[in-house]
This record gives C-alpha cells, structure tokens and sequence, in this order.
C-alpha cells in the first residue's frame, strides 16, 4: 500500500489518539452508561469504571462485546438481594442482551491489572465468565458485602477506589515489565524480538510472563489491540479510508488487516463500518 504525503500526514495525526481506555465502542449512551476515571495511581492496571443505571423494555437491548485483551469485574445491584458479581475474562466476540431494571458498576482491568491488583494467577481464568461462588477471594467477597449498603453512585465508585488503593501496596504493585512492553509493541508498532533486545530479555521468559500476567501471548494481545483501535477509528472517523485505518492500527498489509479483522470480530471492516453507521443513523 502506497500513499501520500497528505496522506501519510493524515494517518500520523489519527495515529497519534491516546490507547483508549473506552471498553464498549458504541451507542450504550443510551443505555444510561457512564465512564469514570480511576484514582490517576491505579490507572497503569485499570483503564476505568463504568456505571449503566437504567430501565429497559422487556424485549431488551442487544449490544455486542469485542475482545481487546482487557477483563471485567462486575456488581449488580437490586432492591432487597444481595450485591452479585461476576468476573468477564472472555477473549471472544459476544452477544450481550440487557432487558428489565439495570444497576450494575464495572472494574474494567488493563490486560495484566487483575494479576498485579488481585494477585489472580490469569491461565486459570482467561475465557470465561464466573460467579461470586466461584471467586473464593476474601476481600473481594468483603468489597461486595460493603458496596451493597451503598446506594449512591460516588461513593460506590470511592469505595472501590479506596479498596484497590490499599490492595496494591499489600502485593506491591507497581508499573512493571508489562506496562513497559505493551506500548512498545502497540504504539510503537516494534517488534517482540526488537523489545527484547532493548529490554536485555530472552523471549521465551517475556512470554511466560505476559502468560502469568495477562494468560495471553504477547503477539495476541498485539493483535486484540490493534484491531481494537480499528474499531475505534472506523467508529468515531467514517470519513477515513478502509486503507488509512489498516495502516493507523499498525497493519501494513491490508489482505492480513480484514483476515485479522474478522477473525477478532466475525465481521470484515467494511461489514462493521456498516453495521456501525446503520446503528449512528437507526439507533433504535
């Protein structure tokens, strides 16, 4: 692929847009979501909260999740029960169907975050979705305890900020090998082996680690973000060219960007684009 220097000038400045923290690239507006930003120190493993309060129609919503490498961990919230929590570590596209009252608050987890904050072990839980029985973990079942005799939004939100300020210095968390690595091999778009060499690293030992950490392969997680920010790009830039957004996702070879593409999504890009502008101009 060839272009031009408008063009390339083009791609550098979309290139250039922060790794965004979004985790729902969509419309949940209008499902009563909302972001918010974690204490600033917890932010190298938390990419935000998020919040949906709610009512839907019986028939409900359908909103489809895409794989970026990142996990949830959720609360749900309902007059007289107890706080549920589930924990969302699926690396596959989604279906997700909300119907009824919705008052639920999400951790969303910057790959390798619940390893450093949690001290979870992520081969034992990357792909799949787990209850509040199934996550025997002392604080946490505290934190739930504690969250359910909150009613406000804010201090929710302080409470869990609070909790996992004070989890990190107890397993001394602290910026490390990953947060140093992923904007290489992201952003930067260089290679593993290049990051190696800089880094002084054997590959084979960057590997199991991102394993441990992240229960994913370096050149996995690569790929989930990447097509990640294609997503973001085809969704909040329609003007740019199926071309310009492969190469400002780091794909210099535009047959491998739609292979990649659907493989992550299901969809090819020109096929999402679609779907994302029937749903701008249809939203209902």
């Amino acid at each position: 692929m060839s272009v031009s220097d408008s063009d390339s000038e083009k791609i550098m400045h979309y290139s250039n847009i922060e790794s965004s923290p979004d985790i729902f690239i969509g419309n949940l507006g209008l499902l009563g979501f909302q972001r918010f930003m974690p204490n600033p120190a917890l932010r190298p493993w938390v990419q935000c909260y998020w919040v949906m309060q709610t009512r839907l129609s019986a028939e409900g919503f359908v909103e489809t999740l895409y794989p970026d490498g990142g996990t949830n961990l959720n609360f749900y919230f309902a007059p007289g029960e107890e706080v549920s929590l589930s924990f969302y570590t699926e690396q596959t596209v989604k279906k997700m169907h909300l119907r009824g009252q919705q008052d639920c608050l999400g951790i969303r987890f910057h790959p390798g975050g619940v390893f450093q904050l949690l001290g979870l072990s992520m081969p034992d839980w990357i792909g799949g979705e787990f209850s509040s029985r199934d996550l025997d973990f002392h604080p946490l079942q505290e934190l739930r305890k504690r969250l359910g005799d909150l009613q406000d939004t804010q201090q929710r939100l302080h409470l869990i900020d609070e909790w996992l300020l004070g989890r990190s210095p107890k397993i001394s968390a602290q910026p490390g090998l990953l947060q140093q690595v992923l904007p290489k091999l992201i952003y930067k778009r260089e290679s593993i082996d290049s990051v190696c060499e800089q880094l002084a690293l054997n590959r084979r030992k960057l590997e199991r680690k991102f394993y441990q950490e992240v229960g994913l392969s370096p050149d996995q997680i690569k790929q989930l973000v990447r097509i990640k920010l294609a997503r973001k790009l085809i969704n909040d830039h329609p003007g740019l060219s199926l071309v310009e957004v492969a190469q400002c996702a780091g794909f210099y070879d535009q047959a491998h960007f739609i292979r990649q593409f659907k493989k992550l999504t299901g969809l090819t890009p020109g096929q999402y684009r679609q779907k994302k502008l029937s749903q701008k101009y249809n939203p209902h």
